[in-house]
């Protein structure tokens, strides 16, 4: 297991985890998703519902390679959840941790304010008040015969210095939300197995229909760059899959990856 981290030193306060989920928690790693996909490939013996929790991170990734600043006092977390038999259904596992994600912003105790705006930005990011407050990173990954989901979740409790952020960055501490990286790990992840559970009993269209919810409007201005320039056009919706749905001039088009503007350029 020593290759795994970089510091153990001062583990964090432990949250309650779901029935017979594991936690390892870290002062220090490099990426909680990279120390536990390295987990996955040494084919240790492992069980979905493993943990992997650290403090700070010195390589942090979020989408694209791009870095994820990991300062003390905000969540760096990757659960580890088995894949589904159809691989192209992995992605489905994205829309799942932002319900569940948003449904514990919601969850959190806030200072004698009204709850603020909580919202999902296809594919993977969480908004509060039209600003980001949490990433999420799916990876697929295999070992011994058998495929996981390396499934990392970013929560900014504190604020954090983004240099060029491709969106507006903000922290649940912005809207009167005060708490630990602990608790809310507690809450993420009773939504989480929750959500889980609803997806492998009802199928995607249920999980869609709940990221829905908190989704866009539809007819909301989007603009969208997946890869070979900016298309602007309005929300129409998810495809059965995921796929983005967008009402464009010249038509409407099925978008699969992209960075995502809401409101137009």
């Amino acid at each position: 297991m020593n290759e795994v981290y970089i510091s153990a030193a001062h583990a964090p306060p432990e949250p309650y985890l779901p029935t017979g989920w594991k936690l390892m928690a870290f002062d220090t790693l490099d990426s909680t998703n990279s120390a536990l996909t390295r987990l996955v490939e040494s084919e240790a013996e492992l069980t979905e519902g493993t943990v992997m929790w650290a403090r700070t991170q010195t390589g942090g990734r979020g989408r694209s390679g791009r870095t994820w600043e990991s300062p003390p006092g905000n969540v760096y977390v990757s659960y580890l959840v088995a894949a589904p038999a159809h691989t192209a259904d992995a992605p489905h596992v994205g829309f799942v941790a932002a319900r569940a994600v948003a449904d514990t912003i919601l969850d959190l105790p806030r200072h004698n304010t009204a709850p603020p705006k909580v919202s999902c930005k296809w594919p993977n990011d969480v908004l509060v008040e039209g600003a980001k407050v949490a990433g999420i990173l799916p990876e697929l990954t295999s070992a011994g015969g058998k495929s996981w989901i390396v499934l990392g979740i970013g929560i900014n409790l504190k604020s954090v210095i983004v240099t060029n952020p491709t969106y507006p960055v903000a922290a649940l501490a912005d809207h009167q939300i005060d708490t630990t990286a602990a608790h809310v790990l507690t809450v993420l992840s009773r939504f989480l197995a929750a959500g889980l559970t609803t997806w492998r009993e009802n199928g995607f269209e249920a999980t869609r229909a709940a990221w829905l919810e908190m989704g866009p409007e539809l007819g909301a201005p989007v603009s969208v760059n997946p890869g070979k320039g900016v298309v602007t056009g309005t929300f129409a919706g998810l495809d059965a899959d995921g796929a983005l749905l967008l009402d464009a001039p010249g038509g409407r088009q099925r978008i699969l990856a992209g960075d995502v503007l809401l409101g137009g350029a």
